[in-house]
Formats: structure tokens, sequence, C-alpha cells
């Protein structure tokens, strides 16, 4: 099973999630082919700078040390057991206005992670699709600077850690490989589909040898 985790923050507004929809699409349908369940899932936050969490906050009397201070929206555009057929027309919502805000991978990433563990399937993937590092205005304007980066830092560790999941990740124009064992980054969001094809191809690749100088020629890119 592949669950392909995309960003759906403010910075993919435009042609990147519009690109990141279609290549999902065509992913999806390729792999229900090949009999791999494909689950399709996006990532941002009910508002900007802060909303009913930090309005919480606020009316705690501001403590310090809050943690988060927005309320996430995961979306599930289609489910692993959902034939793509009756599932495509959902991925145009990701072009929906005001749908892109914030994106808090960390949080995203294990929830993800939980629904891959629920599964049967013997092997299960997890590609992230990025372009940026976690970012969430209200969060970061009253935790150290570095909370959300190392939220996503530990909760990465925890997923290679545990094995049960194979996790990659592709960046548009930002270097996730500073974040993920396996990942690929890429300076223009044209190279989307074929860098999703090549990781797909190189974790399904029977030859260790052949999957292992893919990976290396993805880190050097």
């Amino acid at each position: 099973m592949v669950t392909l985790l995309i960003d759906n923050s403010g910075s993919m507004r435009g042609r990147p999630i519009s690109i990141a929809a279609i290549c999902a699409d065509v992913l999806a349908r390729t792999l229900e082919r090949c009999q791999v369940k494909v689950e399709i899932l996006g990532f941002t936050t009910r508002a900007w700078k802060g909303g009913q969490a930090r309005e919480a906050w606020l009316a705690a009397g501001r403590p310090a040390g809050p943690g988060r201070l927005n309320d996430l929206r995961h979306i599930v555009y289609k489910r692993a057991d959902a034939p793509w057929r009756r599932t495509r027309d959902n991925l145009g919502l990701m072009m929906k206005e005001g749908l892109l805000k914030e994106n808090i991978d960390g949080e995203a990433l294990e929830w993800a992670h939980r629904r891959l563990l629920a599964r049967r399937e013997a092997r299960k993937v997890l590609m992230v699709i990025s372009d940026g590092a976690p970012v969430d205005d209200s969060t970061l304007s009253v935790n150290p600077a570095n909370y959300l980066e190392k939220h996503l830092r530990d909760v990465i560790a925890m997923v290679e850690k545990r094995k049960a999941v194979e996790l990659t990740a592709i960046g548009i124009g930002h270097d996730v490989t500073r974040y993920y064992d396996r990942a690929v980054t890429i300076t223009d969001v044209d190279q989307l589909a074929g860098a999703m094809t090549e990781q797909l191809a190189s974790l399904f690749d029977n030859d260790p040898r052949k999957r292992a100088r893919v990976l290396g020629m993805n880190r050097v890119a």
C-alpha cells in the first residue's frame, strides 16, 4: 500500500498544487491497475495566524509554552479501499479557494502513519510531498523558533526506527534530505511526476544494489 501525504500550505498555491493533484491522480490510477492500494491525504490548518486553540490560550491568560496554537485540517482525498474512479473528483478540492494555509508537518505525518499501521498490507509506503519547513506563525511566535521543526524530526525518527512503514519524501524547492533518510529535492514542480515515479520504482525494485544506487543518486540530486 502507498500513502501520498501532500502539503496543502499556502505556498503551494497555483501551479504546484495543481501539478501535485494531477500527479497523485495519475499515480493512483496506475498503481490501482497494479493491485497496489493508494491513499491520498492532505494537510493544512483551519485558519491563518491561529484559530480556536489560540483563542483558548488568550482566554487562559497567555500561559507560557502553550504548544500548537492553530487548528489542524487533515483531509482524506482518497481512502485506500475506495476505487480511483469514484474519488478522482475529490482531488480538485486541492484548488479550492481559501483551503491552503499553514503547514504543521509533524502531526500530519503522525496521522498518516497511524492510518497505515491500521492496514493489513504486508508492505506499506508513505511518500511526503512538501515545499517548505513546518510553519505556523501563531505557534512559532510564542514557542522556540525550532518548535515545529524539532517535532517533525522526532516523528520522522520514530517512523524510521519502527520500520513498519517505508518513509520517503520529495521536496519542491526545499531540501527535505536534511529531515528524511530517503528523500529527493527537486528545483521545479514540473519534475514532480518523474521524482514520484523514480522514488516508488526504487522502493519496489527487487535488486537491492540497483535500489541503493537510485537512492544514492537522489541524495546527491
